[in-house]
């Protein structure tokens, strides 16, 4: 596990770097992964090391109600009514982007990455594997997007 952490810190400079802008050619820009799946689990190190990041909660408006991310923002899964909000995200910030188990961040990174956004991490494992590592959930409204 301690091998992890200096792969870990070397991924958010990386990111950090990225999000800073560089000098880089397009093909090493390229070769650059721009979408960074991390265990939710590891979401307070994230936190500390990305600390304007957008947590964004992209489940259904139930499963918000059942309890959430202390700090998230939240847009809706709906099909219809997401493409405006995740085009409005601003682009000079980190969004990470976690469901109820998966499947759907992984969809909504796609397309911010689709869209161009540059700063994209997806929470794996969501809420259920937050849940069932007995973190603490929270309740209320969520922080407005930027």
């Amino acid at each position: 596990m301690k091998c992890f952490l200096p792969f870990t810190l070397f991924a958010f400079a990386t990111l950090l770097t990225a999000c800073a802008g560089s000098n880089s050619s397009p093909s090493e820009t390229d070769a650059r992964p721009q979408v960074q799946e991390i265990s939710i689990l590891k979401l307070d190190s994230l936190q500390a090391a990305l600390p304007n990041a957008i947590l964004l909660d992209v489940r259904s408006d139930e499963e918000w109600d059942a309890g959430h991310l202390e700090g998230a923002s939240y847009i809706s899964f709906d099909w219809d009514n997401r493409l405006e909000p995740l085009k409005a995200l601003p682009e000079d910030r980190p969004v990470l982007v976690y469901c109820e188990a998966g499947g759907r961040s992984g969809v909504i990174t796609e397309e911010l990455r689709i869209l161009g956004h540059p700063y994209i991490i997806d929470l794996i494992g969501g809420m259920e594997a937050w849940s069932e590592n007995e973190r603490l959930v929270a309740f209320g409204e969520p922080v407005a997007l930027p």
